[in-house]
């Protein structure tokens, strides 16, 4: 819920103090600044950034609920920013820790296809909150008890840190070690998982962010109706990592992977060409459907390749990079060929180099160690 907290709430900061887009745009650039510090420390002391990242999230929902009762505007504008920059940091902490720790936990007592059954399931729950967050807000808003939300959010992040606050005593995570490895001996591998994961959060994020004007642009929805082609995206992005979830006991990874980016590969090309409404709609949920075990089988293949769990900060970073680069490289390509339409070719090329990564891991990197 907190990630996606800034979406639902610039529209009304940036009227309760008249703060222009380029205002407002900082918001997400603190997150993501943040964030990308956050991920490249969190791996190297994960007993302690695991508690510290939601330590970091209360302070910033409670310094958020200080800002937005704020009226004076430059004042207000200072502390949210730095109240995302601090939300943002809890983020690159936890969210990384959090799938380090159950990849390795998972791997010490069950295999890869465990591991990436227990990714999935914690990026399941993930995703319940993202969608939850903007109806949430929205009900809260418009009946006047947004502070009290703020309030409880803040207090969850706060139980959070205090359950995860014994293992910053403990000695141990209870998960099995590699010594040391240096970054240059796994450059490779961990340069291959970067470029898979960058395109994948990129691409993940061109179709949610850009879906409801192109449905509004090339459908004929008003913007309100177009806005469920989110909602539709993202529950099915849900149902597909919930289904992974359930596969992936049964059958290897690669089984579940490569039909999954087939099917989201032929779903997104479907946005380039003009459909039906209806057509649009099946697209945006089979795309939803097609990406939802790929980043939890992605990071499950990293972790079961790498000898050191602290060289993958750097890759958590550039892949969260991946969602600021491709909807604004879809952005310019809509703009200088006057088509969101054609816009969307970002999103076919990159799910399209996916998929051949995918398919040739094992060639490019050697076959995966048990």
């Amino acid at each position: 819920m907190v990630t996606v907290l800034p979406g639902p709430l610039l529209p009304l900061m940036a009227a309760r103090w008249g703060l222009r887009d380029v205002q407002s745009g900082a918001f997400f650039a603190a997150v993501f600044a943040a964030s990308t510090v956050g991920s490249i420390f969190s791996p190297h002391w994960l007993r302690r950034n695991l508690p510290l990242g939601y330590a970091s999230m209360t302070a910033g929902v409670l310094l958020l609920i200080v800002a937005e009762e704020t009226a004076r505007a430059v004042l207000g504008h200072g502390l949210a920013l730095a109240a995302f920059a601090l939300i943002g940091l809890g983020i690159g902490l936890s969210v990384t820790a959090t799938n380090l720790v159950v990849g390795m936990l998972a791997e010490s007592g069950g295999g890869s296809g465990e591991r990436a059954r227990r990714i999935s399931l914690v990026n399941l729950w993930w995703g319940i909150g993202a969608v939850a967050c903007p109806w949430l807000i929205a009900a809260a808003e418009h009946e006047g008890w947004l502070r009290v939300l703020l309030v409880v959010l803040a207090a969850g992040a706060a139980a959070m840190f205090a359950s995860l606050l014994p293992l910053w005593r403990a000695s141990q995570l209870g998960i099995m070690t590699a010594p040391r490895a240096s970054l240059k001996s796994e450059a490779r591998i961990l340069g291959f998982f970067a470029a898979f994961l960058f395109l994948y959060v990129g691409v993940e994020t061109v179709v949610g962010g850009w879906i409801t004007t192109y449905a509004h642009r090339f459908s004929g929805m008003t913007v309100a109706r177009a806005s469920l082609m989110v909602s539709a995206y993202w529950m099915a992005l849900l149902a597909g990592r919930w289904a992974g979830s359930v596969a992936l006991q049964r059958v290897a990874e690669r089984t579940v992977l490569l039909p999954s980016l087939g099917l989201a590969l032929l779903a997104v090309a479907v946005l380039v060409a003009p459909h039906s409404t209806v057509a649009v709609l099946v697209a945006v949920a089979a795309t939803g459907a097609g990406f939802g075990p790929v980043f939890p089988i992605g990071v499950s293949r990293m972790l079961a390749r790498v000898r050191d769990h602290r060289n993958t900060g750097w890759v958590f970073a550039v892949t969260a990079s991946g969602g600021a680069v491709l909807p604004w490289l879809t952005g310019l390509v809509s703009t200088r060929t006057g088509s969101l339409r054609i816009g969307f070719a970002v999103g076919v090329v990159a799910v399209a180099a996916i998929l051949v990564l995918a398919a040739g891991e094992d060639a490019l990197l050697g076959r995966q160690r048990a």
